[in-house]
């Protein structure tokens, strides 16, 4: 044997001894994520069940809430909610902290208690809800696992007693359900998404950490599938001079890890691969969200509650009669202010916040979106506008949810850059460069098959998905079985010499 092939054979073996179970792991995980995610409470589900905003009354106005709350001028949003039948501000300051004021007083919550958390649950979930428990807790869980949660501590878990052991998580700072899962979440997740994601509390609560892990785990996994592939085609070639068939192997293991191998290998490390890709290792895949400077020149000035000269209960009062108010979030297109108001059918509309006289709006014209999306990229030109009805390559979702007619702006500049703005939201929502396209075919197009031709074509897609996983699974399997007879040899040549000087 060559020192190079006995040196692919040693970097196959000795990975596949720590990494075989991890890839059977990673493979049976991936049949249960291909119809469960990780538990949540989705933006749908939380503005159904949110509280309508109603203001009878004069209230406080966005400028003296951000006054009596003690912000700064610069705020990262404004929102309009209600708590237990209460208008409220919930205001974001530049560095993420929450606020929420009480707009009929201008008192700022100081915390909402346990007692008003479950209240809070009761009307989420019904006033006949039968309420088990609540712990309040200042750290993250198993399913709070990341930093996000952080700035809504205390959290309030309130424990139903419904049969199905359904928790609501209520946050302090926002009187919010900002998570709420059961025990079949809870069972389909540690099946799924937390071995998948290796989504464990004490190493995801550590980001940079948690990336370290799976980055690396991900490499040794692409370093070990290919020297599984070229350590195949080489036995292959052999085998095929000297036997005239496809495996020089005959034992049984060695044998159908090998013809798994050779039908199955290519897949398996385009799957670990684009696992790897999925972490976005060493940032070399741009953001999809637009930087400081491009939202900026959208919004024309950063946000501020000044801006807004209608009274609150001016606009409520003329957005309200167009369905259900569930929320209000002040939104900015060409330095012109709006509330996007949020219903519990999920409609929107838009309402400029500095004219009484505006009518609310459905959507922002075509040719002004077209215009405002010049100014993101001043000094080049549009390459080509879209109207789009459907979803695209790279806008769109597994559920079909995201919203649609979209604005596809494509310019001319050295990254071919992309903008896919919502009308209905005055926002752009997604922006992709030649770095993010090529990512998402890497990851998502070899991770998850999302190929137009068969995503939305269930269940082509499912069949598909599920043999290749088998295949992988099959490979992983044995993978295992050999890297146990592995170790149980050598074990027992160890227990026998030991033995034998003894």
């Amino acid at each position: 044997m060559s020192r190079a092939l006995k040196g692919i054979l040693l970097v196959h073996r000795y990975l596949g001894l720590a990494l075989s179970l991890l890839f059977l792991i990673w493979f049976l995980s991936g049949f249960v994520m291909m119809y469960k995610d990780f538990p949540s409470i989705t933006a749908s589900e939380k503005l159904a069940f949110s509280e309508p905003i109603k203001c009878t009354d004069r209230v406080v106005q966005p400028h003296e809430a951000v006054a009596l709350a003690h912000l700064p001028a610069k705020l990262q949003s404004i929102q309009v909610g209600a708590i237990l039948q209460w208008p409220v501000y919930r205001l974001q300051d530049a560095d993420g902290n929450l606020k929420t004021v009480f707009a009929d007083n201008g008192k700022a919550l100081s915390g909402l208690t346990p007692h008003h958390a479950v209240l809070v649950v009761k009307y989420f979930l019904g006033a006949e809800t039968k309420i088990e428990r609540v712990v309040t807790t200042k750290e993250l869980d198993q399913w709070t696992p990341r930093t996000r949660f952080l700035q809504h501590m205390p959290l309030h878990k309130v424990h139903v007693n419904d049969g199905v052991g359904t928790v609501c998580y209520v946050s302090s700072a926002t009187g919010e359900i900002i998570q709420k899962l059961n025990r079949g979440d809870k069972f389909w997740a540690w099946l799924g998404a937390i071995p998948h994601w290796i989504y464990f509390r004490d190493l995801r609560i550590h980001t940079q950490a948690w990336r370290d892990v799976v980055i690396g785990l991900s490499i040794f996994g692409v370093v070990m599938s290919l020297a599984g592939i070229g350590l195949g085609i080489v036995r292959t070639i052999k085998a095929k001079q000297l036997h005239d068939r496809l495996s020089p192997y005959k034992k049984k293991w060695f044998r159908w890890h090998h013809c798994l191998g050779f039908i199955f290998g290519v897949f398996v490390f385009t799957w670990i691969l684009s696992g790897l890709f999925s972490m976005n290792p060493w940032k070399w895949s741009s953001d999809s969200a637009l930087n400081e400077q491009e939202l900026l020149q959208w919004q024309g000035v950063d946000i501020s509650a000044s801006d807004v000269t209608v009274s609150l209960e001016k606009s409520v009062a003329n957005l309200s009669q167009y369905g259900e108010l569930k929320e209000l979030k002040l939104t900015y297109a060409a330095a012109r202010p709006y509330w996007l108001a949020s219903y519990a059918n999920s409609n929107t509309k838009l309402l400029a916040a500095n004219d009484s006289l505006a009518v609310p709006q459905d959507s922002l014209p075509k040719a002004a979106l077209i215009t405002l999306a010049q100014k993101l990229k001043v000094n080049q030109s549009i390459k080509e506008t879209n109207w789009l009805t459907d979803y695209d390559d790279y806008y769109y979702n597994k559920h079909r949810t995201l919203p649609l007619p979209i604005l596809r702006v494509k310019f001319s500049d050295a990254l071919s850059t992309w903008y896919y703005i919502n009308p209905s939201s005055a926002a752009v929502i997604k922006k992709v460069e030649q770095d993010s396209r090529l990512e998402r075919w890497i990851y998502n197009g070899l991770h998850s098959l999302d190929f137009h031709v068969i995503f939305f074509r269930r269940p082509l897609w499912d069949v598909i998905v599920i043999v290749l996983l088998l295949g992988g699974t099959a490979l992983s399997v044995t993978g295992t079985i050999l890297s146990a007879k592995w170790i149980f040899r050598k074990a027992k040549k160890k227990i026998i010499g030991i033995k034998k000087q003894g």
